[in-house]
């Protein structure tokens, strides 16, 4: 689920700079919002939840649970809850289930995710060895050659055909393919290559690309950081007072050889048309700023679709402030025992009256993705949780030929001691009554038994 959240924050980030940025000319500020897209694909996904209060205005509450019925991101089997001292809760995770009839379903299936990740980490092992098998070629080049050293840099000399380029501090070059202006353009750009350690963010890219090698977007995100490297160090040559159209030709003039080694920053990388439309083109104006701006609502949706836990997290007071006025409030002691049952059979007004019902008592049943066929349910994504007892805890189902396995939820008080249940099909350690009530009582819905006598029923139950 990390690895999917990473790839989803990269494509968006990128798809807003390719939109809104590409073009503009602040190339530094371009550099850093692309590597800012890098670490925060990377950190995202992983951030804490935002713990403050949630906000009164309602537009954002809207937006914020938008955004949160759209995302496919919550915990999509149960997770074992942690319990609090002070209510001295046992919290049973991990229960078994009423042995199920299975006589008829008893085929081999094939693991197609187990299948997966394999695939995944086999072509990740062969481009990490190919990124290991580059970064020796680059290191084996410099031994055996002329080492001069130059302002900051040494420049590696040799005789062999290749375009010249610059690795860290290292420009390696055959000086005897070019005449003196010539070599002087070369060593003035891949100076400006070296001295802003250029090198870091093309490993740091390719290492991205190795990890996330089956996103499309992954490789031509790492075209478009080369091509913007080239930008800041085309813009650094012309600045020096280097004549343009010569710089321009002798661009075209090295455009033939084709470049060996993917690590480095090369002189004649990257798309040469792009590289001279963007040196023709008018610099952007102290307006376009303004388009940068634009970055920060993404980055704030982002993070509420892949942590959409705290914008549908809603307060028992404003889901009780939204029932009609007539509603009747139900009365529900810490004594008292609650049973859900999830089936098929379920209606929708069921389960919203249930969540709201529950709700009154900060007892939060959320219910999203639910699907009707044919009048039956036939999938759903359930998230139960108790503030300070019970954390959120989500599970997803969805029926094969109009069916699934009910799920359910069941909190049961046995003297100072509370047990909650919250999966697939019956626990085995529930109290004999709880049993009876889910298997021969409880068609669908929920029955609240009370301590002190009497019951309170919403679905369809038999007593």
């Amino acid at each position: 689920m990390y690895l999917l959240k990473v790839n989803i924050v990269l494509a968006t980030l990128f798809g807003a700079y390719w939109l809104l940025l590409r073009n503009e000319r602040f190339f530094q500020l371009n550099r850093l919002i692309l590597l800012g897209i890098v670490l925060l694909s990377l950190l995202m996904p992983i951030l804490p939840q935002w713990q403050g209060a949630p906000s009164n205005n309602q537009l954002v509450q809207r937006l914020s649970q938008n955004i949160a019925d759209i995302s496919p991101f919550e915990a999509l089997a149960p997770q074992e809850s942690s319990a609090t001292s002070d209510n001295k809760q046992k919290v049973d995770k991990k229960a078994e289930q009423l042995p199920l009839d299975t006589s008829a379903t008893t085929a081999l299936s094939i693991d197609w995710l187990g299948l997966a990740r394999w695939a995944y980490l086999g072509i990740l092992g062969i481009l990490f060895f190919s990124f290991l098998f580059q970064l020796i070629k680059l290191f084996a080049i410099q031994y055996e050659r002329d080492h001069i050293p130059d302002d900051g840099f040494v420049r590696v000399q040799h005789d062999r055909d290749i375009p010249p380029f610059s690795f860290f501090k290292l420009l390696v070059i055959n000086p005897r393919q070019y005449d003196d202006q010539k070599l002087e353009q070369i060593i003035k750009h891949e100076r400006i290559h070296i001295k802003q350690w250029h090198t870091l963010d093309i490993l740091l890219l390719e290492l991205m690309s190795i990890i996330c090698w089956f996103n499309p977007v992954i490789w031509v995100f790492k075209r478009y950081v080369k091509l913007n490297l080239e930008y800041i160090a085309d813009e650094a040559v012309l600045g020096t007072g280097i004549n343009k159209k010569a710089y321009q030709y002798h661009l075209l003039f090295t455009s033939a050889n084709v470049p060996n080694y993917r690590l480095s920053n090369m002189f004649n990388s990257s798309p040469i048309k792009l590289r001279i439309k963007m040196m023709n083109s008018n610099k952007s104006s102290n307006a376009g700023l303004l388009k940068y701006a634009f970055i920060l609502p993404v980055v704030l949706g982002l993070y509420m679709f892949v942590h959409p836990q705290l914008s549908q997290a809603q307060s028992a007071e404003a889901i009780v402030s939204s029932l009609d006025p007539g509603e009747k409030k139900i009365a529900l002691a810490s004594e008292d025992n609650i049973y859900i049952l999830i089936n098929p059979q379920i209606k929708k007004k069921t389960l919203e009256d249930i969540s709201q019902k529950l709700a009154q008592h900060a007892i939060y049943f959320r219910v999203k993705n639910k699907n009707y066929n044919d009048g039956l349910l036939s999938s759903i994504r359930v998230q139960m949780e108790i503030p300070n007892r019970y954390k959120a805890t989500t599970i997803e189902e969805e029926g094969e030929d109009g069916y699934f396995e009910p799920i359910i939820f069941a909190l049961e008080n046995e003297g100072n001691e509370q047990n909650i249940f919250f999966g697939k099909g019956i626990p085995a350690n529930i109290s004999d009554k709880g049993r009876e009530i889910l298997t021969q009582n409880l068609e669908n819905g929920m029955v609240i038994q009370r301590k002190k006598g009497g019951w309170h029923m919403t679905g369809r139950a038999n007593f």
